[in-house]
């Protein structure tokens, strides 16, 4: 009795420490499941759905000058710089439309909906301005169905009332958009446009982006005078530069917010597929092919220019100019040039100079 009771203690003994071992093998495997689903989630939240599904992310491109040699006699590259900009003025672009039965009427309520979008952005800015821009004011016709003895039903247009179209540009500073929409929607303006970015320095971004370029020459033509061991300073040199803006409206890419599963179902099944997510988002042309960038930390959607010169160097060594002098005797010829003068009697005389 004494020898199965201890029996069944080791053998409890020793299930309890596999029972042990198997637990801490279970905690080390949902450790390490837990690890992996954080490094997945920390990786697609770094990436974004941008590049998922049947999203494909399309990176601006900028033409770029290579280096190149062009056999022995010329070396040319090319300096590429990008300006990140903040716009120093906004100008958004609303559109109204309103039709009515007469056109005092249509009139007046245009009016009074521009002239309370323009009280209420008084409170929000006062610097803000509203300029209305005239589309089109047009009559609108329906179809009136006349009826004859011996004619098919005939239908005729008559004027049913007109339909006036209005654009309300508002021109602001700061970042006080969401409350310029929110004074329009008051007003039953909900179509927004568009919002353009103006940049106001633009003088001064361009002096900046040449000195930065001039830096960038200079630091470049001294590497590559070190590479090829010789003082390409004074060579004789030619260049082509051009200046382009992107603004944010035009830095805008497509996507959709979905992804597509096939789902087991029958064959006669009636699939309905709901409306998926259309959207856009900021896709700026980043310090890629460049050479440098200024003011790389603007995260807004901002003014980008781009300023890109090519450098030709000529390789090819002059020639010293040939230099004759004529000698008889070891002695210098001086060639003495004779004047000559017309006298009021028509005689030609010789001047002693």
């Amino acid at each position: 009795m004494v020898l199965q009771r201890n029996f069944f203690s080791v053998r409890l003994g020793l299930r309890h420490k596999y029972l042990k071992i198997v637990n801490m093998k279970n905690l080390f495997i949902s450790a390490l499941v837990i690890f992996l689903g954080c490094a997945n989630s920390s990786t697609a939240q770094e990436m974004g759905n941008a590049n998922y599904g049947n999203n494909h992310y399309q990176q601006q491109q900028q033409t770029m000058t290579p280096i190149s040699y062009e056999g022995s006699n010329s070396f040319t590259f090319s300096i590429r710089g990008i300006y990140n900009e903040k716009a120093g003025l906004y100008s958004a672009t609303f559109s109204l439309v309103q039709v009515g039965i007469t056109p005092e009427e249509i009139d007046g309520i245009v009016n009074e909906k521009i002239a309370n979008i323009k009280a209420q952005l008084k409170t929000i800015d006062p610097t803000a301005e509203v300029i209305p821009d005239m589309i089109s004011f047009v009559p609108v016709y329906e179809f009136e169905a006349s009826k004859k003895i011996f004619n098919k039903k005939t239908y005729n247009e008559k004027p049913a009332g007109y339909e006036l179209k209005k654009n309300i540009i508002i021109k602001y500073k700061g970042q006080i958009l969401d409350q310029i929409i929110s004074a329009c929607a008051k007003e039953e303006v909900y179509d927004f446009v568009k919002v353009d970015h103006v940049v106001t320095n633009l003088d001064a971004v361009m002096q900046k982006l040449q000195q930065k370029t001039l830096e960038a020459f200079n630091s470049k033509l001294k590497f590559y005078s070190e590479l090829k061991g010789e003082d390409l300073t004074k060579k004789k040199r030619t260049f082509s530069e051009s200046f382009n803006v992107a603004y944010p409206i035009e830095s805008y890419a497509g996507y959709t917010a979905f992804t597509r599963h096939q789902l087991p179902y029958a064959k006669n099944a009636v699939v309905n597929e709901t409306a998926k997510n259309e959207t856009k988002y900021y896709n700026p042309v980043m310090l890629k092919t460049h050479t440098y960038v200024i003011n790389p930390e603007v995260t807004e959607p901002a003014v980008q220019l781009f300023y890109d010169i090519a450098v030709t160097i000529d390789l090819t060594k002059p020639e010293p100019p040939a230099t004759i002098t004529p000698q008889i005797n070891n002695e210098r010829v001086v060639e003495k040039k004779l004047v000559y003068m017309v006298t009021q009697n028509g005689d030609v005389k010789q001047l002693g100079l």
